[in-house]
């Protein structure tokens, strides 16, 4: 009897399929880790690494110095009374400091009686750092108050530090309008801003005197070695007008904002020339 052979090609069909089928699952058994591990990349990425990757807006928060020396004052006999505050504020991004002085109560805390001074020194961390205009520089200020008149430009005054751009506002606290008026001032050398505003116990319109005697009256205590800060208020003093008033003795700040000394230099070189001039 002849033998019956099979044609090769009828063994070949199945162990094609059995090395194609392990292909296949080695390929899927590979997705598999490769889902595993990702998925365990996600869990670790999903808490604050994830935020941090994300989210660059950490960078530029601002934190509260503890137990920090104040740099500034601003004497106001006129609201010894009210409750006062000091706070300094730094941005670790880029060194940016602002030191923050307030008078009167918080916009929150019931009925107001009287007025509410806010001063807020802010030194920059960087060159490229644009200030807005002032009535954007107030506004940005003001988001967590009850606005009843927007901020809109209203003029300017004189002070030691120069012209002072200032704009109308007025906010409401606890039930009562109050009129303001804000004011902000930029600096290029060194490079700084100082705003705030002066509020009154009530819908009366702020006297401009007032507020420009509170300016001139701000002083340095020690600016930590800035040196940029500590010439600009020294030179700023030897322009104040006290309030109006020709002595010096008179709504004048603490002795050690500007050094007497270099006062008594100034005006020695002054008279020196004068006589000078006198002889020839």
């Amino acid at each position: 009897m002849r033998a019956i052979v099979q044609p090769a090609s009828s063994y070949s069909v199945p162990r094609d399929i059995y090395a194609t089928s392990v292909r296949a699952i080695a390929y899927m058994g590979g997705l598999a880790i490769l889902a595993i591990i990702g998925g365990r990349l996600f869990q670790q990425l999903s808490g604050p690494a994830l935020l941090a990757a994300i989210d660059p807006l950490p960078s530029a928060a601002w934190i509260t110095v503890e137990r920090a020396r104040p740099a500034f004052e601003m004497p106001l006999p006129e609201l010894a009374a009210s409750p006062s505050n000091y706070a300094i504020k730094r941005r670790p991004a880029d060194g940016a400091r602002k030191d923050v002085l307030t008078w009167g109560e918080a916009a929150d805390s019931g009925p107001q009686s009287g007025p509410q001074v806010m001063v807020e020194i802010f030194r920059t961390g960087t060159e490229d750092e644009h200030f807005l205009d002032p009535s954007s520089e107030i506004a940005a200020r003001i988001v967590g108050y009850a606005v009843t008149d927007d901020v809109k430009p209203a003029g300017q005054i004189d002070s030691k530090f120069g012209a002072v751009p200032l704009v109308d506002f007025a906010i409401a606290r606890g039930g009562t309008e109050h009129r303001c008026l804000g004011f902000s001032r930029i600096f290029s050398e060194p490079a700084m801003q100082i705003a705030g505003w002066y509020c009154s116990a009530g819908t009366e319109v702020v006297n401009r005197t007032t507020v420009a005697c509170a300016i001139d009256r701000l002083a340095v205590i020690s600016a930590g070695g800035d040196h940029g800060v500590d010439a600009l208020f020294a030179d700023a003093e030897l322009k104040r007008t006290f309030c109006g008033q020709h002595s010096s003795i008179l709504a004048a700040t603490r002795e050690h904002a500007v050094p007497l000394a270099a006062l008594r230099n100034v005006k020695m070189r002054s008279a020196k020339s004068r006589g000078h001039g006198r002889r020839h």
